[in-house]
């Protein structure tokens, strides 16, 4: 079990980068809990119950070697996957709201992917966005960068990921033409 000490910065990912404020012993539903209080952005504070820290995805921020790791995997091809649009919806928020930054890397290269093809769907660039600032924010934070410098780096490691992946369908268009 995850265990926080008042001061310690956490990212929750429903909240972004907190600060562990304290705990509190308080009755919910008529049973007596221990909850992390987190003070957030905006002046927010929110209670956490400590049993539910994992489930919520409740971790410290990346190390600096973690987030050059992110930034690289954002320049890896991939290929999206569909489903139907509240099937698709419902698996977007789950990533979201697992904080895991691998996962959200790998849904915004989906997303920045199906964007680049003019197929993105309803909410599809809401979710991209989100998923774009909590990972700009997490990297902001961790590297003591500007929001500037850390969106144009991932803007053009997404540039990069797409131009491999034209590339390799030419590749690969080109490869079928001359079997036949």
């Amino acid at each position: 079990m995850l265990e926080f000490k008042t001061g310690d910065k956490v990212i929750e990912p429903t909240i972004g980068i907190c600060e562990i404020q304290g705990m509190r012993r308080q009755e919910v539903d008529g049973k007596i809990m221990d909850l992390y209080v987190f003070a957030g952005p905006n002046n927010a504070v929110v209670l956490v119950p400590k049993h539910q820290l994992e489930k919520r995805g409740v971790r410290f921020p990346m190390s600096k070697e973690e987030t050059k790791k992110i930034i690289t995997s954002l320049k890896i091809p991939t290929s999206p996957d569909r489903d139907s649009p509240h099937t698709q919806y419902t698996k977007y928020r789950e990533i979201l709201n697992s904080g895991d930054p691998q996962r959200i890397s790998k849904l915004i290269r989906d997303l920045y992917i199906l964007d680049q093809n003019n197929a993105l769907k309803g909410k599809e660039r809401d979710i991209m966005e989100q998923a774009k600032k909590f990972l700009i924010d997490e990297i902001c934070y961790v590297r003591g960068e500007s929001r500037t410098k850390v969106t144009e780096e991932i803007e053009e490691a997404l540039r990069q990921m797409f131009k491999k992946k034209a590339q390799k369908e030419r590749e690969e268009k080109k490869k079928n033409v001359k079997k036949k």
